[in-house]
């Protein structure tokens, strides 16, 4: 990696990444957090597909969430799933020599530093777990077709272009047999931030209830009154907090076939479920924060 790509890759990082809750952390005025939304939001409605999926109201006629699907290609039944839930399953979603593919990066991640496959740097543990070891590798999209496909036209129709992800291998393994304790950020329901936010995860493997499942909030991704009282006012962003007892939705558990991809709307509430036994769960996440970013936000 050169040094243009270093000083970009850092740039988009941590000074241009989408807005997160740092300033939320910094400032507990509510005059100053009202200012620092507005201004934020109001770039966002300006954008026209932000409208339909985080603005607009909810359509309580399109209740499936989970769909198979054999052609790679999302239709419009799916999209207007996401935008009424927050979340999207599609099951069989990438073709069997792909899925091997994936398979053999995450027995890497299992295996003892032998690390051959086309990481961005040396996969390492994160330290986030106390209770579940994990380990995380970072690599290319252009690597999967199928899943470049699918992140292609998230993309396109999300954020209203192409947008190349973050690509995250995780893999977690609780190695005792009590329950873990809660994580915040993790474990506990939260939200990542108050503006429109999108992950893809993609799993070769069954997930399980023991496999601690993500969690998700039905709808609470919606961008209104509601939602922008609570980040005025909150202090912990999480379901720990007063004010989230507001969001009064159904809450999805999402347990999954293999070879499953799903879609989430971040800026709702969500959660990895606790472990509970000796089990593992090994996921691919893709995230756009970094090159979809402020800079995109003030210049549209």
């Amino acid at each position: 990696m050169n040094l243009i790509t270093k000083t970009k890759n850092y740039l988009n990082r941590r000074i241009f990444r989408t807005p997160g809750v740092e300033f939320f952390d910094n400032n507990k005025d509510i005059n100053a957090r009202k200012k620092y939304i507005n201004f934020w939001l109001n770039r966002s409605r300006k954008k026209k597909s932000f409208q339909k999926y985080f603005f607009q109201k909810i359509n309580n006629k399109n209740s499936q969430i989970s769909y198979d699907n054999n052609d790679y290609v999302i239709n419009q039944d799916m999209l207007d799933s996401l935008s009424n839930n927050g979340l999207l399953i599609i099951k069989n979603a990438l073709p069997e020599n792909e899925k091997n593919k994936i398979i053999e990066y995450f027995d890497e991640l299992k295996g003892n530093n032998q690390y051959g496959k086309n990481w961005i740097n040396k996969p390492h543990n994160p330290g986030f777990f106390k209770e579940v070891n994990e380990i995380m590798g970072k690599t290319y999209i252009k690597n999967f077709e199928y899943l470049n496909y699918y992140s292609k036209q998230f993309s396109k129709e999300i954020y209203g272009k192409i947008v190349e992800p973050t690509v995250e291998l995780r893999y977690l393994k609780q190695d005792n047999d009590s329950k873990e304790s809660k994580v915040k950020g993790a474990t506990y329901l939260h939200t990542d931030r108050f503006l429109p936010h999108v992950k893809i995860y993609y799993t070769p493997y069954e997930i399980t209830i023991n496999d601690a499942p993500l969690e998700y909030v039905l709808s609470s991704h919606k961008i209104n009154d509601n939602f922008i009282d609570f980040y005025l006012e909150t202090r912990n962003y999480d379901e720990t907090d007063k004010l989230f007892k507001n969001f009064n939705f159904e809450k999805k558990v999402v347990c999954v076939p293999q070879n499953s991809l799903y879609v989430a709307f971040t800026n709702g509430f969500h959660k990895r479920s606790q472990f509970n036994n000796l089990s593992e769960r090994s996921l691919v996440f893709l995230q756009y924060v970094e090159r979809f970013n402020k800079i995109d936000y003030l210049f549209w």
